[in-house]
């Protein structure tokens, strides 16, 4: 039986590695995963595509919504304290880095000492501002570090080599180091209405049946033509 899923790993070009016994790794059968390392509990729903050199390590938890795409080389989702969650239909660019956890600086070294040094773990060298929230159809474009604590609504972009710390509102396009909100995809009445609409929660048949939705452009005008 070891044998067997040895070779079913292979076979999709990605390895699991436990933390613990305790680890869990979820991923549903509908997911391709290619040229990538989960480490720890980690739950990967429906659809979602993750390829070309990504690592998600965690030794508290990752989940990630359906449909979503993470795109290597170089993507890593990485949390030590608390958790990240990606919620579904987000594009996560290559040279992208999502980590929940930091370096102390009130302390005599910033360097892990117990880690590389007592060869001892202690979760004490790392300080997190808490959980990693990404919501649903987000866009993280290339080469973006995302820190504990960020909290990004749903439909946000984030620019390529920006850095997010904060809180980015929902269908925010925002960019920089640190990020800062550079305009809004639509105004508040149409934002108002996607926020109410969550299109990522339906069925995929539903999708399908109200794909001239996501043909059109988005405006007040085009959505009251539609019985939603």
């Amino acid at each position: 039986m070891k044998n067997l899923i040895k070779q079913i790993l292979l076979l999709f070009d990605y390895k699991i590695k436990r933390l613990t016994n305790k680890s869990y790794v979820n991923i549903s059968k509908s997911t391709v995963i290619r040229k990538t390392n989960i480490i720890g509990n980690v739950s990967i729903n429906e659809g979602c595509k993750i390829i070309g050199g990504v690592t998600l390590e965690t030794a508290s938890s990752i989940n990630i919504g359906r449909y979503t795409s993470i795109n290597g080389p170089n993507t890593d989702l990485v949390s030590k304290i608390n958790s990240i969650n990606v919620g579904s239909f987000c594009s996560i660019a290559r040279n992208v880095s999502i980590q929940e956890f930091n370096h102390r600086y009130d302390r005599l070294s910033t360097y892990y000492i117990f880690k590389n040094i007592l060869r001892e773990d202690s979760k004490g060298e790392s300080v997190s501002k808490g959980n990693i929230e990404i919501g649903n159809d987000v866009w993280i474009g290339a080469h973006c570090v995302i820190l504990s604590g960020a909290i990004i609504g749903n439909g946000a972009i984030i620019a390529a080599n920006s850095v997010v710390n904060n809180f980015v509102p929902p269908y925010a396009i925002a960019g920089g180091s640190p990020a800062k909100i550079i305009k809004y995809r639509f105004d508040t009445k149409v934002i108002d209405f996607l926020e109410q609409l969550k299109w990522w929660e339906w069925p995929i048949e539903k999708i399908k049946s109200n794909k001239e939705l996501f043909e059109i452009d988005i405006n007040n005008e085009n959505l009251c033509r539609f019985k939603l």
